[in-house]
């Protein structure tokens, strides 16, 4: 069951504990999360108080509300309908008697939840100088079968280092998903959709995250766009995969001032593309940088875009899996690498903005071998692991 998550701040008219019975009691809310079956309510702890009573109702005038009374600060209101508008009140008893109901605050729930993957496949052109005996044509199958397995097989994914491999992907995956390929010889040139969730608006093939700031890296420069659009409600959204550079054959101040550019113009453009169209924004890829990482002064992508306000969707998960383990593999020992809560993720999933878009879920998705924590089913599919959100979308 997934929840809609709202914390409110109680102020009274009064000081910290109203005066007496039917004191009023308002409420700011500070933080909205719309998921698409539940509310859940968290405020702050009224001086005084021994309980409280929530109130909701899809009227405004509260007719035929439905009560709950809860002796803590929080309540989870289940079994309600997407897409929408509950009107809900608080009050609190005290030790002077209950305060009157709060003003009414009017909340929607998600209109629609989507799971999103991105994944890097270690492209064909690697196979002759990353362990020649995991080539392509001995993983592929078990490729199709980690996308498809029932945890992953998201409603987006976004494929990288698929220079080589795009069309064949699109028929390996045709009975699943319609794709878009760009025009452009890039790393990120493949997002698929589930043809029953979603249909191609448009796209843009033409989006240059470098710029003059940067020479070279024409794999790196063009992140794949889409604009897709929910069958069910006819809602629309934003889409973009990029795989900005490792820099192996770099200085690492020189990588990381690569990624960071890119970063910044992603996160440009994209919020521009926001605010002509007022959809919200999924950016996912391999942004080859840990985190919290700064190098030569340079931030990496994941601050870069959290400056920007467009928010990790590790960060924003109610429940995460698998978050002491990087995103990427040790193909030559078949083992998965340490992390600690995921300080070494180099694949993300941002959203924008925070008011349109909230997360249930962030997975790293591992195949464990049988009664093992650290070796991986073999064949190993990828020197990456796939990296999966669900995201919940009201407006």
């Amino acid at each position: 069951m997934v929840s809609l998550t709202i914390m409110i701040a109680c102020t009274k008219t009064n000081g910290t504990e109203p005066t007496g019975p039917d004191a009023p009691y308002n409420s700011e809310i500070t933080v909205q999360n719309s998921y698409t079956n539940n509310i859940v309510l968290h405020w702050q702890r009224l001086s005084g108080e021994t309980k409280y009573e929530v109130r909701y109702a899809v009227a405004e005038n509260m007719v035929d509300a439905v009560t709950f009374e809860s002796n803590t600060p929080t309540i989870d209101i289940k079994n309600l309908e997407k897409s929408q508008i509950y009107y809900i009140q608080i009050r609190a008893q005290t030790s002077k008697g209950w305060t009157d109901w709060s003003t009414v605050k009017r909340i929607s729930t998600a209109a629609f939840a989507v799971a999103v993957t991105t994944y890097n496949i270690l492209g064909i052109e690697a196979d002759d100088v990353v362990e020649p005996e995991y080539a392509w044509h001995l993983r592929k199958d078990a490729l199709k079968q980690m996308v498809l397995q029932e945890n992953n097989n998201p409603d987006i994914i976004g494929f990288q280092e698929t220079t080589t491999l795009a069309e064949e992907l699109v028929d390996m995956f045709k009975d699943h998903y319609g794709c878009h390929v760009s025009a452009r010889g890039v790393s990120a040139r493949l997002i698929c959709w589930k043809p029953e969730k979603f249909e191609l608006v448009s796209y843009d093939d033409n989006i240059d995250i470098f710029g003059t700031e940067v020479s070279g890296h024409n794999t790196a420069r063009y992140p794949t766009y889409v604009r897709l659009k929910e069958m069910t409600t006819g809602k629309e959204i934003l889409v973009y995969s990029v795989h900005v550079p490792a820099g192996s054959n770099l200085p690492r101040e020189e990588a990381q001032r690569i990624r960071a550019v890119g970063a910044q113009n992603l996160a440009i453009h994209a919020k521009q593309r926001k605010q002509e169209t007022n959809l919200p924004v999924i950016i996912m890829g391999d942004f080859n940088s840990y985190p919290e990482t700064v190098i030569g002064g340079h931030s990496s992508p994941c601050i870069i875009m959290k400056d920007q306000r467009i928010e990790d969707t590790f960060d924003k998960a109610v429940q995460r899996t698998n978050v002491n383990y990087s995103t990427t593999v040790n193909r030559a020992t078949s083992t998965v690498k340490p992390g600690q809560n995921g300080d070494t993720r180099i694949d993300y999933i941002f959203t924008y903005p925070t008011d349109q878009v909230t997360v249930t879920r962030f997975d790293i998705l591992i195949n464990f071998e049988e009664g093992s924590s650290s070796r991986l089913q073999k064949p190993v599919p990828s020197d990456h692991h796939p990296v999966r959100s669900v995201l919940h979308f009201t407006y």
